[in-house]
């Protein structure tokens, strides 16, 4: 009961905690900055009603506390609910009339960052995550569709039934083919499995045929010769598809797991598990399919955002959080997240390597719309195919390339080529002027 007392406390079956809110104030969901998201008011019944003042600008993220809870509501249901130094409070709230007031959770999302990322998102089906690579702090978690955390109650139907599943958080819930995104994995690979890999050329004609798949570059197009760096920049798929031959499936799949894709990062709000099956086993078709981000390979933005931030941070992968602290009502802080290395996927010389190629996709490659006015920015495109419909649009990235201060993450449903990158140039630029604040 001790051990696993925060977890019973945020059980939505728990008859004694659902008893204990009626006569304690919930504490508030606040951003880096102090803003509040979600603040509980008191009724004129004695009751307190739940209030979202961002609405669905961070709906995803602090979740709602009305038909059982999620979000932040529900991970850090516990502290919410927690009483700091009860009995002074309980005695002062007798002399003032007042509830005692369980704990702030005060988070790492910047609501500037946050509602920059709304706004370019709009009411495209999609999702944007916004981390700061040397520490693991997420500054900013958008998704669409969305929903009003304020009238959860009143919509449930409508948010239960539509198709469109906007309960659902695409950040961290959404898993995606990564498309070209993929290709940062492949080259790590071929960088150590590869001895002759920075000579490696191939001849390009658009398209080329790999025990019984045909593997086609975008729109058919034609490469020519190409080696690593220009394959990279120009995401040549047939390229990628030879390099992965050399590679092998057994070799590539250890780097994948290498990069973590399997493994659990224990991150607070729900979160799906990225999904892999190429193993020493697999078949030419798959390996070549997988080392361009198709085939049976699944992630999610959040661990993209992951995977792209420990490229930025010397090949060190942190474990991603996004609450900052506890905060008592007295002010004082409380528990204090601490920034936690979670695996090294590669060294500082592969990511030396890497920064030079993926500063070439945006300087002269399929990247240039995630170009910023004076600052380097390092990222790779993706187009991942949809066999239920139009392909999704990926960007991940960071900058400034040569110092690292913010990555992104970016995916776009159902879009049009390229549509992620754009916004993820954007993002950046209004996280970077915010850190420098």
């Amino acid at each position: 009961m001790i051990v696993d007392r925060a977890e019973i406390s945020g059980n939505s079956y728990n008859i004694r905690l659902r008893n204990d809110e009626e006569g304690i104030q919930r504490g508030d969901i606040l951003d880096r900055n102090g803003e509040v998201l979600a603040t509980s008011t008191l009724q004129e019944d004695g009751s307190y009603l739940r209030e979202y003042p961002r609405g669905r600008m961070a709906a995803h993220v602090t979740g709602y506390s009305s038909v059982g809870k999620t979000g932040v509501e529900a991970a850090y249901n516990f502290e919410l609910m927690s009483v700091h130094q009860e009995l002074l409070q309980r005695l002062s709230g007798l002399l003032e009339g007042k509830d005692p007031k369980g704990n702030d959770v005060v988070l790492t999302l910047d609501m500037d960052i946050q509602s920059a990322a709304g706004d370019l998102l709009g009411s495209t089906k999609g999702a944007v995550v916004v981390m700061e690579p040397s520490t693991g702090r997420i500054l900013a978690m958008q998704a669409y569709p969305d929903f009003d955390p304020n009238t959860v109650s009143g919509d449930w139907d409508y948010l239960t039934t539509d198709e469109d599943s906007p309960l659902v958080n695409r950040a961290t819930q959404g898993l995606y083919p990564p498309g070209s995104t993929f290709k940062i994995i492949t080259a790590l690979a071929a960088m150590e499995y590869v001895p002759d890999w920075e000579s490696f050329t191939y001849d390009c004609t658009g398209e080329a045929e790999f025990e019984n798949k045909v593997i086609h570059c975008y729109n058919n197009k034609a490469h020519g010769t190409v080696d690593m760096e220009e394959a990279m920049a120009e995401s040549c798929n047939c390229y990628f598809a030879a390099l992965a031959e050399k590679i092998g499936a057994g070799n590539l799949s250890k780097v994948m797991k290498e990069c973590g894709i399997l493994s659990d990062y224990g991150f607070a709000l729900a979160h799906s598990q990225s999904v892999m099956s190429l193993n020493k086993d697999s078949s030419e078709s798959e390996l070549v399919e997988t080392s361009i981000g198709q085939g049976k390979t699944s992630v999610s933005p959040l661990y993209m955002a992951m995977m792209i931030s420990a490229v930025a941070n010397d090949g060190i992968m942190m474990r991603p959080y996004i609450v900052d602290h506890i905060q008592y009502a007295n002010g004082e802080i409380g528990d204090t997240t601490v920034p936690e290395k979670l695996m090294e996927i590669c060294s500082p010389t592969e990511t030396s390597q890497l920064n030079d190629l993926l500063v070439g996709v945006v300087d002269h490659g399929t990247g240039t719309a995630a170009q910023i006015s004076g600052v380097t920015v390092a990222g790779k495109t993706g187009t991942a195919e949809n066999a239920t419909g139009k392909d999704h649009s990926w960007f991940v990235g960071y900058a400034p390339a040569e110092d690292p201060q913010v990555s992104v993450a970016v995916v776009i449903e159902n879009s049009d080529y390229g549509k992620a990158t754009p916004i993820a140039g954007e993002v950046l630029e209004v996280a970077l002027e915010k850190l420098a604040e």
